[in-house]
């Protein structure tokens, strides 16, 4: 079964950057540098990338940890509405602050974003002026348990909220992909999302 290709427009509601080495938290900023190869310019997740604990594919294989792996996550992306889920999966008083994920890009209008299939392109453009800044979807970003800490910090008052996190943002927690060709990217942007056509891979 093959499903036809189509496209969905959206907006640019915040881009940030993860600078602090030591905490996943993201810092909003007036623009982000899309580095091709490399990542947002000053974001801890830019760069070499070494296979750790979560690359079971490698080590089912014979591989260790430690060898040098490509970088599917130069970016991540997520968005206003599945993280107003979330805040209500975990009955938060008000929205999940932007950065909490350490996200670079917070997004509005694409249906579904932590669906979007591997291939989806994302293009930019600021009225007519098309931005050279171009992202590729590479997979669902799972949730773990270090965005809800964040989240623990800025609601004190609601005990238990690292824990709740990873159950309450499945499928909900946005994308990481690759930087298709280098560009700025800046809040107020319209974003258009290319999804290619898909063909369901089964064996008869």
């Amino acid at each position: 079964m093959t499903t036809p290709g189509f496209e969905m427009k959206g907006r640019v509601e915040a881009v940030l950057v993860a600078s602090n080495f030591g905490s996943i938290l993201s810092m909003p900023c007036p623009r982000i540098q899309m580095i091709r190869g490399h990542g947002v310019r000053g974001d801890s997740h830019a760069g070499v990338r070494f296979a750790d604990a979560r690359e079971k594919a490698l080590f089912s294989f014979g591989f260790s940890k430690g060898i040098e792996i490509a970088n599917h996550r130069e970016f991540s992306a997520v968005s206003v509405e599945e993280l107003a889920e979330v805040a209500k999966a975990m009955n938060l008083p008000k929205p999940i602050p932007y950065g909490c994920l350490g996200e670079n890009l917070v997004l509005s209008g694409i249906q579904k974003l932590s669906e979007l299939p591997s291939g989806t392109m994302l293009f930019f453009r600021r009225d007519e002026q098309i931005r050279t800044a171009v992202l590729a979807v590479w997979a669902e970003n799972m949730p773990c348990k270090g965005p809800g800490e964040v989240i623990q910090k800025n609601f004190p008052e609601i005990p238990g909220l690292a824990r709740l996190f990873p159950k309450a943002a499945i499928g909900k927690r946005g994308i990481v992909g690759s930087i298709y060709a280098s560009g700025n990217i800046q809040e107020g942007d319209t974003v258009v999302a290319k999804i290619p056509r898909q063909r369901i891979y089964k064996l008869e």
